[in-house]
């Protein structure tokens, strides 16, 4: 049986690398006398790089420009914020930036993700090998895995990031504003308020500043937004397969994705009347099909705001 991993991941994980180490030299972010192919190409790219503090050319990569404008927002605002701890649990400066950032124009041609994501597997061959530990604490991950396949994500899942991000429910409210308030809620008070915490890339594990972990609910955000957020990527990802062996050190296993599918959030979705996108789950290799009606496995991630 597959992990469960949230789609949301797609969304936001991929912030925190961008704004945490913007600004400084190749060598610098990584911590190295000189830079390899892949470093180099992560951030000197003018289509790639947030680095540079320059956003980049393309508007593909959502979480790479909407990550400028969170980190604006809470500059702004006075906070040091983007380190894999909990920066704040004020959720003023996330709302203005969701409100400004989906007020921007978007647009992304599918040939231009495409002919990115074969630079970054040509260029980052050996640091997309790595598996991604998504359970870990991320304080622990390697920079060099975490960027490379952060890249990777910001590109392949820019165009429905793009549409989930600035999703509203059928209040007209922002379902992103929705969710992350939930989070953030779970985490104060499991915390009390401690900002030396952070959560886990699959949004499963929030850990705590005593070493102690505390799982999140996998009911915390059941309902309509999420069960939208789930169509939306489902849909993507049937049009757009990402590479098999990628998907397996990110997610886990081929097919990992639409494996997301679950009943965990059944009643709560029926009760809003929301339609399900009806998915094929194929177990490659084995030539079983089976076709499931469910509902997504919701869990948070605070990425964005760390």
């Amino acid at each position: 049986m597959y992990k469960k991993i949230t789609l949301i991941l797609w969304l936001l994980a991929t912030v925190i690398p961008f704004v945490t180490l913007a600004q400084k030299t190749c060598e610098e972010t990584f911590q190295v006398t000189e830079c390899s192919v892949c470093q180099k190409t992560i951030h000197d790219d003018s289509a790639l790089s947030f680095f540079t503090g320059v956003a980049p050319s393309t508007q593909c990569p959502t979480n790479i420009h909407f990550g400028n404008v969170i980190f604006e927002e809470y500059s702004k605002a006075g906070y040091e914020v983007f380190t894999f701890n909990i920066s704040t649990y004020d959720l003023k400066p996330f709302k203005s930036a969701v409100d400004k950032y989906c007020a921007l124009e978007y647009t992304c041609d599918p040939s231009e993700v495409e002919q990115t994501l074969e630079k970054l597997k040509t260029d980052c061959a050996t640091e997309l090998l790595a598996p991604l530990d998504l359970s870990a604490d991320p304080k622990t991950l390697d920079v060099n895995s975490l960027l490379a396949y952060g890249t990777f994500l910001a590109y392949y899942g820019g165009i429905p990031a793009h549409e989930a991000a600035c999703l509203k429910n059928n209040k007209g409210e922002s379902c992103l504003i929705e969710i992350f308030t939930n989070v953030i809620e779970f985490a104060k008070k499991e915390t009390n308020g401690d900002l030396n915490a952070s959560i886990s890339l699959d949004g499963k594990t929030l850990y705590l500043p005593d070493g102690s972990t505390k799982e999140i609910p996998k009911d915390l955000n059941c309902g309509e937004c999420w069960t939208k957020i789930a169509n939306i990527y489902l849909t993507y990802i049937e049009a757009h397969p990402m590479d098999e062996q990628l998907e397996t050190n990110i997610f886990g296993g081929s097919g990992q994705m639409k494996e997301e599918l679950s009943a965990a959030c059944e009643d709560s979705t029926e009760d809003e009347g929301v339609d399900v996108v009806e998915m094929k789950i194929e177990k490659r290799g084995s030539g079983d099909s089976t076709s499931k009606n469910g509902r997504m496995l919701q869990r948070s991630l605070l990425s964005a705001i760390w």
